[in-house]
């Protein structure tokens, strides 16, 4: 669960009510702190410390996951300021009443074998059958796939996809919307079939089966789940602090197990467990 702040400029823990009263007092000026109060009010308010599972939990970092429910964790506003950045597009969003059916920001909760999900699209026309998620980011996606499209980022597509399965309405297409600084870039996104018997086809189920069940696992038996290296690691995990704190420890553990030794076949000898 998320405390509260590490001041950027002390590296103090701070709650929350503390660091924005040092914004709104000006006090923060005098260390040169980067953030206005605005800014500080809407980085906290945007952070949701979840104790169910959601589908960005699904299709994210398991590890993370388990790090924000079960650890008390304290975040820098500078590693948090690229969500914020995003909530920043779905507020002008909500704003732009484009479709008189449009769902927006809504959230869900569907169960799969028992095991209940939430998840909140950012936006679902049901009339034109169509779900949209918006991202924004430093780096539009570029990779053409062989019929030559540009596919989004392999997690978003999972995101979708999951809505899709998620909400009470036929949705028939899928899109990621990016948006950077320079441009903006509509990604359609194939829809995957709830199951299939061809073992090639990625499914909801399948999906379901090799992530939800050990994520929900770990969870429930609050054993952390293995290091995986991906793209948040560097710049966008708020907790890899503790996650690389975690690791350390684990690879010291597997380092302490005595390994079997053998000894020479030619008197008969068989392995033995030392120490």
């Amino acid at each position: 669960m998320v405390k509260g702040f590490f001041c950027e400029k002390t590296d103090e823990q701070i709650p929350f009510a503390e660091c924005l009263e040092c914004a709104r007092s000006r006090l923060n000026r005098k260390l040169d702190c980067p953030f206005d109060e605005a800014v500080i009010a809407g980085m906290i308010e945007n952070i949701k410390n979840k104790v169910g599972i959601s589908v960005t939990m699904i299709s994210g970092c398991h590890r993370a996951a388990f790090i924000q429910q079960h650890y008390d964790t304290w975040v820098y506003p500078s590693g948090m300021y690229w969500a914020f950045r995003g909530q920043i597009a779905h507020k002008v969003m909500e704003e732009a009443a484009l479709h008189d059916d449009a769902v927006i920001e809504t959230t869900f909760e569907k169960d799969w074998e028992g095991i209940r999900v939430e998840g909140t699209p950012d936006l679902i026309v049901p009339s034109q059958r169509v779900l949209k998620d918006y991202k924004t980011t430093v780096n539009i996606p570029s990779y053409l796939n062989k019929d030559r499209r540009i596919l989004a980022y392999d997690n978003h597509r999972v995101q979708v996809n999951l809505y899709a399965w998620l909400v009470p309405h036929d949705i028939e297409e899928l899109e990621v919307v990016y948006m950077s600084m320079e441009e903006t870039r509509i990604c359609p996104v194939e829809v995957w079939a709830e199951s299939s018997t061809k073992k090639t086809y990625m499914t909801v189920d399948r999906y379901m089966e090799e992530n939800l069940v050990p994520l929900y696992e770990a969870l429930e038996s609050e054993t952390m789940p293995p290091y995986a290296r991906n793209w948040a690691c560097d710049e966008y995990c708020g907790v890899s602090d503790i996650c690389y704190r975690e690791l350390k420890k684990e690879l010291m553990a597997a380092r302490r197990v005595v390994p079997l030794k053998k000894k020479g076949k030619k008197h008969g000898d068989t392995a033995k467990a030392t120490g």
